[in-house]
C-alpha cells in the first residue's frame, strides 16, 4: 500500500499507523514524547513567550 495519504509525525517523521499515535493540532504524533517536543517548539517560537 502506498503511503501517499498517511500522515507523518512532524518531529521524528514516522508514518502514521492506523489505531496508534495521537492526533492533536490537526497533526499526528507517534508518541507522547513527540507531542511534548512539538509543544515545546511551538512555545519557543511564539512572539509572546520569552
Amino acid at each position: 500500500m502506498l503511503n501517499l495519504f498517511k500522515k507523518k509525525d512532524p518531529i521524528c517523521g514516522m508514518t502514521e499507523e492506523k489505531g496508534k499515535g495521537i492526533t492533536k493540532y490537526e497533526k499526528w504524533f507517534c508518541s507522547k514524547d513527540c507531542l511534548k517536543k512539538f509543544e515545546k517548539q511551538q512555545k519557543s517560537n511564539s512572539c509572546c513567550h520569552p
